[in-house]
């Protein structure tokens, strides 16, 4: 064989690799796929699991608030306000940011009844949607940094 034609094999061979390695289809390997993520038990797709699970964090931020402003911290176990050794002083709020904070409470409760209206399919999504972006974006607004008001 001459160098020539060992140098074409040599360029083939290494091209043929080449097209093997990137081009996986071509030799009948399947994509790689990142498995779905299972639904907890109760949500009927995964729009209704992250708006359940937003919604149930802001009730948490919620409740957690009520319970500082009262000295106590509230617990995810019992639902319930408790004492607790670490919070010595009530957190307090001015009158400004309890307005704010009691029409979050209010626009909590409004969109939760959306969101169950949804779950329950009686609602659209987009209608559920639509109401937990807005508390949300009212959460955000909020002058409560972790029981620090600013």
């Amino acid at each position: 064989m001459k160098l020539r034609d060992k140098n074409a094999l040599h360029f083939f061979l290494i091209a043929a690799a080449f097209i093997v390695m990137f081009t996986p289809d071509i030799v009948g390997c399947a994509t790689a796929t990142t498995p779905a993520v299972p639904l907890a038990p109760g949500y009927i797709n995964s729009a209704d699991q992250t708006m359940g699970q937003i919604l149930s964090g802001a009730r948490g931020f919620y409740s957690t608030v009520q319970c500082e402003t009262q000295g106590l911290n509230w617990s995810q176990a019992t639902n319930l306000c408790v004492a607790d050794p670490n919070i010595t002083t009530p957190l307090v709020l001015s009158t400004t940011t309890k307005a704010v904070f009691n029409d979050f409470g209010v626009s909590l409760n409004a969109t939760n009844q959306v969101y169950l209206a949804y779950h329950a399919g009686t609602a659209t999504q987009a209608a559920a949607q639509a109401a937990v972006t807005a508390l949300q974006a009212k959460q955000n607004a909020l002058p409560i940094v972790s029981g620090v008001t600013q």
